[in-house]
């Protein structure tokens, strides 16, 4: 899995911090980055209503004093290894006034080390780290469009939860590429959050498309809806992908008929590539099945027109409520036939029942 040695970064950082010390003594970064790891862990166990803010308060006082004691250290290897430790472990709470202060240091000292922590954007429902040389402008632009695709989000769906730990805010990776080769991709195997991995090649200007064909805007939105359902198992992809881009394609929609009263979108112009019109045209007389990418978009289409995105998000809200979703790392994983069952739950007339019983057909694992 791509990025999977990431999800071990803090580890391998430690293990970098004592080898620079020649193995002698403790480790410097150990008592911040485990009381983070431990904050995490216990809300992990238990989240409840607790959100990320609360969460950062429950650092103990000598995990603190311990970033302190190395943030006036000298500039040995261990000692700045050990920052950079801590600084990675920071972007695991929030804690972004202890990452911009170690950013500070850092910079003074090792512009090396500086330059792989990045840079951070904290809002209330995300946290964005930017790397590879992007600028704090590119990240508050980019953060103005996540802003409205969640808002839209909510317009049209009205999910409840985002994060696979609930009360963990998003976290988004934008990464500075020569030449990205790879698409933007929801990164499941960190373990206290949802993450999407997000490369781009303009660091002067976040535009879609691309001049190289990307739909950056498109790709945003279509992760997103990764973020909110998975679909079978380990072994099998029950949606064959058509959730995303179905919910993608919807989202830029929505934002088109109001972009002029969004300034956060304008250079934005996927829609005229990527809508639900387009794919309703296209999959004209195409017949709603499981059998393949195209029946399940057809599907979803026919179950958006005839019940409202809105009954599409009440019944993922149920289920997330009912919690007894399949989980692989944290992830939350649905079948149709749930669905199914949730639409029939949610149904306020009998037509809308009908319709959830015959558009999703019946059969094991669906």
């Amino acid at each position: 899995m791509q990025a999977q040695a990431r999800a071990g970064v803090l580890t391998a950082l430690l293990a970098a911090a004592a080898l620079a010390a020649g193995g002698e003594g403790p480790d410097p970064a150990r008592p911040y980055v485990e009381a983070i790891r431990k904050v995490n862990q216990d809300h992990a166990r238990k989240p409840g209503k607790t959100r990320e803010p609360e969460l950062a308060k429950r650092v103990p006082k000598p995990a603190r004093a311990s970033l302190e004691r190395l943030l006036g250290a000298g500039d040995s290897p261990a000692a700045l290894d050990a920052l950079l430790a801590c600084g990675e472990a920071a972007l695991e709470l929030d804690l972004l006034e202890d990452f911009e202060r170690i950013r500070a240091r850092l910079e003074k000292s090792s512009s090396e080390r500086a330059r792989r922590l990045g840079i951070a954007l904290s809002h209330p429902r995300f946290l964005i780290r930017g790397l590879g040389g992007l600028s704090a402008g590119y990240l508050e632009r980019f953060a103005d469009v996540l802003d409205a695709i969640l808002d839209a989000y909510g317009e049209v769906y009205g999910f409840e939860e985002w994060s696979k730990v609930p009360g963990k805010k998003l976290r988004v990776r934008l990464h500075l590429e020569e030449k990205a080769a790879g698409a933007p991709h929801f990164a499941p195997q960190f373990e206290f959050h949802s993450e999407i991995d997000y490369p781009v090649e303009d660091g002067a200007a976040f535009r879609s498309p691309t001049a190289g064909g990307k739909f950056l805007f498109y790709g945003l939105c279509h992760e997103l809806g990764h973020l909110i359902a998975m679909w079978g198992d380990a072994k099998r992809e029950e949606d064959h992908h058509a959730w995303a881009h179905y919910t993608g394609v919807a989202i830029v929609e929505h934002l088109a008929r109001g972009a002029k009263d969004r300034p956060a979108l304008s250079g934005l112009a996927d829609v005229r590539w990527r809508s639900l019109e387009i794919e309703r045209k296209r999959l004209e007389g195409r017949r709603a099945s499981l059998a393949d990418r195209d029946g399940t978009l057809a599907l979803l289409i026919a179950l958006h027109d005839a019940l409202g995105p809105r009954a599409l998000g009440g019944a993922i809200n149920l289920l997330d409520r009912q919690d007894r979703r399949l989980r692989l790392n944290g992830v939350r994983y649905y079948t149709f036939r749930e669905l199914k069952q949730a639409l029939l739950a949610g149904a306020k007339t009998a037509e809308e029942k009908k319709a959830a019983a015959s558009l999703i057909p019946d059969g094991p694992g669906k």
